[in-house]
């Protein structure tokens, strides 16, 4: 199986009983990010939500289809998919992959992996514009390298973010990268490295992701059990 058969195979796992748009000719970092996009499900559900998945026009879908390459939320180009997120008592969720972001600054960010409350959703789907990050509740960037990953990586990482205002920002890789973590971790950034499927460190990303779902919980509604 080759890295790019195993991180389908992880997203797969993850989504049940429905079709994905990769295959083993997908580029890496576009399956990446649907990796991604199931480790925050996979956190949804450990922390007591409920997970469908629906289109752009609001269809529950069994066949998603996800970007590889930055968009508008509201595109109707083709139905890209998104996950609704369900915690007891609270307002819904979204998850959605390389969707364009609005910063602080009203400059247009990429989010790989954007998790946001259904309300801020439909005000791009309604009005065409970005969402607005201060309003989002997770945003991951992911970067998949076959090699070396350049210090710079941070350094945009760190200042997209103090723009976006997310209230949980994450910098994961595929790979080991020191100087990142070390830059990431003197401006206070939220890191992970090796994220890759059946790692430990995949398994503790799903844990970080899982208490920022539970502090939603606690302030936006009833913490589930």
């Amino acid at each position: 199986m080759t890295a790019i058969d195993g991180l389908i195979s992880a997203l797969t796992s993850t989504v049940g009983d429905r079709t994905v748009s990769y295959n083993s000719a997908s580029a890496a970092w576009d399956v990446y990010e649907g990796y991604t996009f199931a480790l925050v499900v996979r956190a949804a559900i450990a922390a007591g939500g409920q997970i469908w998945y629906e289109d752009r026009f609001g269809k529950e879908v069994n066949s998603l289809v996800f970007r590889t390459s930055p968009g508008m939320l509201y595109s109707t180009v083709h139905p890209y998919t998104h996950s609704i997120i369900d915690f007891p008592g609270c307002p819904l969720l979204e998850a959605h992959v390389g969707v364009r972001v609005q910063g602080r600054s009203g400059v247009l960010h990429e989010a790989d992996v954007l998790v946001l409350p259904s309300t801020e959703a439909e005000l791009p789907r309604n009005k065409d514009v970005a969402p607005r990050g201060f309003r989002s509740i997770i945003a991951i960037e992911c970067k998949y390298y076959a090699g070396h990953l350049s210090l710079h990586l941070a350094r945009g990482f760190h200042g997209l973010h103090a723009d976006l205002g997310v209230k949980n920002s994450y910098f994961i890789s595929n790979l080991e990268a020191p100087r990142i973590q070390k830059y990431l971790t003197y401006h206070g950034r939220n890191w992970e490295r090796d994220v890759v499927p059946n790692s430990r460190e995949s398994n503790f990303f799903i844990g970080a992701l899982r208490e920022a779902f539970k502090k939603y919980q606690s302030s936006e509604g009833t913490l589930a059990p």
